[in-house]
């Protein structure tokens, strides 16, 4: 999964594959909006109103305040999935970066940059 901006959370499915949720913070309209994903498509959404995810937090607290009193141990999380044919497909067809040179012995006099003598002669 990719590394998510501050306003959004991934979270694997536990039966693994590429089924995942996404909350996202927006705050324009202060919804929090939960969308189930399987791969890169969006299965569905559900906006909830910030008011709202107060019943959701309390749930979830309750939920660990359990899992703490009875001291179980955390379920295992499966092992990593190969990746899904989107993401193998999408990796054939992107276009290729081309490779960085330092072309400054080809286009400049000298092969030299007046910047860098100017910064070592400071």
């Amino acid at each position: 999964m990719a590394e998510a901006p501050p306003n959004r959370v991934f979270l694997a499915d536990v039966r693994g594959g590429d089924q995942y949720l996404r909350a996202t913070w927006h705050p324009e309209s202060a919804t929090m909006v939960f969308s189930h994903w399987n791969g890169e498509v969006c299965m569905a959404s559900t906006p909830v109103a910030l008011t709202d995810c107060a019943e959701l937090i309390e749930l979830q607290v309750r939920s660990l305040s359990q899992v703490a009193h009875r001291r179980l141990a955390p379920t295992q999380t499966p092992p990593p999935q190969q990746p899904g044919t989107m993401h193998r497909l999408r990796a054939i067809l992107r276009p290729k970066v081309a490779d960085v040179i330092d072309a400054t012995a080809r286009f400049l006099p000298n092969g030299k940059s007046d910047a860098r003598q100017r910064i070592r002669d400071l």
